[in-house]
């Protein structure tokens, strides 16, 4: 039974190979007429000798023929094709009539351009030229209007300038592009608290920090002044100057057996001025950035408000113990907000003695009063009493703190003495 089985086994399997190539033979067979039949068409189509090819379309050596053939044609082909004109009863109605102009654009160029003259020539191309500008027109148009659409929705979302201060507990703090911001009121929030350091004020600016700077020339290193007033550097310079007048064998003879204590200083100068005269430097404050153009700024931490200098003075054109030049506006709008507690003659205070009121040269102005002619900003007139001092509350005491205690063994002995002298 065994031997039975598999002589049927091999016997299915040689059938089975003998079908599955039996089919493959009828594939290949099959792709060889198609390709026969494609050359025959592409020969016959170029007027060449089709029956040369179509007699080897049974073997393979053949097709190869028949394709190398096909190429070479069609290489060295060149189709011309000729148009026909429609007839013209074709558009005797109106309604076919306007089909002409749309036969009209597909003859070929070289045709269309020997039927038109040169004025139909300029129009259509005046006309395309139209057609085109309008069709950017309407595209970017669109575009250009949803962009727009978002722009200014976004703006009128966008709060001003004078709305964000009065929504803020700190308005001093706004900056002009802070309402551009995602969130301006949180922003302004975290300007507002305390030890905020504020962003440079560079990075709103097109070109690289420090770009201005270049080319300055920047000036040599300075001993701090307690330093320079040890001497140290007319000792310094001395020595250097013997050793620039030595020759090249002193100079060689000096680096193989150097001299120590070539600088002769007092030590004790050396210490004072590290330990007694010593001052600290000149430190920025916590938050204070650099920005160019910081170290050409005037320093105002010696100027008062209200005090104008001779030299001030003398720009303004303002007489010896005369009014300044803005009294007239504040006398108008009022003092200065950012201070309350400046006292400002002719305004909230009394001017000096032998000045007068008035608009005349030397004049202060016109004293700010209401209706009922009460001061509005302060005494101006000088009438008001000067103000208490502040007394202490009744109820504390004047006694003093604390008291030295007395040493009481000093007492005995000073006793003692004191007898021993009376004794002797």
């Amino acid at each position: 039974i065994g031997g039975a089985s598999g002589t049927d086994t091999e016997t299915e399997s040689i059938a089975s190979s003998r079908n599955s190539e039996r089919n493959r033979k009828k594939k290949d067979r099959k792709k060889a007429n198609r390709k026969a039949l494609q050359a025959q068409r592409i020969a016959m189509m170029a007027g060449g000798a089709s029956s040369d090819a179509a007699a080897g379309s049974g073997d393979a050596a053949a097709e190869g023929g028949a394709g190398s053939a096909a190429s070479e044609l069609l290489a060295g082909m060149q189709v011309e094709y000729v148009p026909q004109a429609p007839e013209a009863e074709l558009f005797g109605t109106e309604e076919l009539s306007e089909m002409a102009e749309v036969f009209a654009r597909f003859r070929p160029q070289a045709e269309a351009e020997k039927e038109e003259s040169e004025e139909e020539r300029a129009k259509r191309e005046a006309k395309e030229k139209e057609e085109a500008a309008a069709a950017e027109e309407e595209e970017g148009g669109g575009e250009a209007a949803n962009e727009v659409g978002k722009k200014a929705k976004r703006r009128l979302k966008r709060l001003s300038i004078a709305e964000l201060k009065q929504l803020v507990s700190k308005p001093e703090v706004i900056e002009p592009w802070d309402v551009t911001s995602a969130d301006p009121r949180l922003l302004v929030n975290l300007k507002s608290l305390r030890n905020t350091v504020p962003v440079p004020r560079h990075w709103s600016q097109k070109r690289k920090f420090l770009q201005g700077k270049r080319g300055v020339e920047k000036p040599p290193f300075a001993l701090p002044e307690f330093i320079a007033a040890t001497g140290i550097e007319k000792i310094r310079a001395s020595v250097m100057e013997k050793e620039n007048a030595k020759k090249l064998k002193g100079k060689m003879k000096e680096r193989v057996q150097p001299k120590m204590g070539k600088i002769d200083i007092d030590y004790q100068v050396l210490h004072d001025a590290f330990f007694k005269f010593q001052s600290k430097p000149r430190l920025s404050r916590f938050g204070d950035t650099y920005y160019e153009g910081k170290e050409h700024e005037v320093q105002l931490r010696q100027k008062k408000p209200g005090v104008a200098s001779d030299e001030l003075q003398k720009a303004l054109g303002m007489e010896l113990g005369g009014p300044p030049p803005w009294l007239i506006n504040m006398q108008r709008y009022g003092p200065p907000p950012s201070y309350p507690n400046l006292k400002i003659a002719g305004l909230n205070a009394p001017i000096p003695e032998g000045a007068t009121y008035g608009y005349h040269p030397g004049g202060w102005g016109k004293p700010p009063v209401d209706e009922f002619g009460r001061p509005l900003y302060g005494d101006v007139f000088g009438t008001a009493g000067a103000e208490p001092a502040e007394q202490l509350a009744p109820s504390l005491s004047r006694d003093n703190w604390g008291a030295v205690e007395e040493d009481a063994e000093g007492s005995d002995d000073e006793e003692e003495e004191d007898e021993e002298e009376g004794g002797g």
